[in-house]
């Protein structure tokens, strides 16, 4: 099953802004040059690539996208614009299957690692630094659920479009040691009434940020200091 099928038709409404806009500060935090290639690892549907492509030319750039949902509306903005197109390659692939060696300066991993089986993470922070040349740089978000808790439902927003509007939320519960989450997709006519609702659920897996620092660090990375950006840390390695 194709767990954010649902979630990928409406991603780009209620999230796209903010993922590029996340993404420039991150690149411009970050510092260094750009000169061989940028890899995104769980690129969902190509907000962030869109961004970082932007702000460096000509670099090309890998897409790890495991989703069929996801990688449908990846492929549409590619299609929309021939040149990111021309330097994208989409690899269809879970993170623990991707591999390409030597290949980029920057590696971005923002709102996906928690999705990681712990089983997993070694190995993918291996790809990640196999894929990286000599000083590299991967970005990914700190965890910020350390053990399973009950989230309350929430609101992420929501957007008109045309006389409807797409509302999404999300709730959370503790399942064993896994995060168990909900995410609600609503959409509503011009008098608010419920045309549409579709749910997607997944699990996460809570982790402490020492215990990631330490498995990165395990992989062969030089943790740095970390990135602050509107209350989010982002963890920076480098190989």
């Amino acid at each position: 099953m194709d767990g954010y099928a649902a979630a990928a038709q409406y991603y780009d409404l209620l999230h796209a802004e903010r993922t590029a806009a996340r993404a420039r500060a991150l690149l411009a935090a970050a510092g260094g040059e750009i000169r061989h290639g940028i890899l995104d690892l769980g690129a969902g549907t190509g907000s962030v690539i869109a961004a970082l492509a932007a702000e460096v030319p000509e670099v090309p750039v890998v897409a790890v996208e495991p989703s069929v949902g996801m990688r449908t509306a990846l492929y549409a903005r590619l299609s929309a614009d021939p040149e990111l197109r021309r330097r994208t390659t989409v690899l269809p692939e879970a993170a623990e299957r991707f591999e390409v060696s030597e290949f980029a300066d920057l590696a971005v991993c923002l709102d996906t690692s928690p999705a990681f089986p712990p089983p997993y993470r070694s190995d993918i922070w291996q790809r990640v630094r196999a894929a990286l040349v000599p000083g590299g740089v991967f970005l990914l978000d700190e965890p910020h659920l350390t053990e399973p808790v009950v989230q309350e439902p929430r609101e992420l927003g929501r957007v008109a479009v045309g006389t409807h509007t797409v509302v999404g939320s999300v709730r959370g519960e503790p399942a064993g040691q896994r995060q168990w989450w909900e995410y609600r997709y609503t959409v509503l006519d011009a008098e608010g009434e419920v045309l549409s609702e579709e749910e997607t659920e997944f699990y996460t897996w809570p982790v402490t940020p020492d215990d990631v620092r330490a498995e990165l660090t395990d992989a062969g990375f030089v943790v740095k200091d970390d990135i602050e950006l509107d209350g989010i840390t982002v963890l920076q390695a480098r190989r």
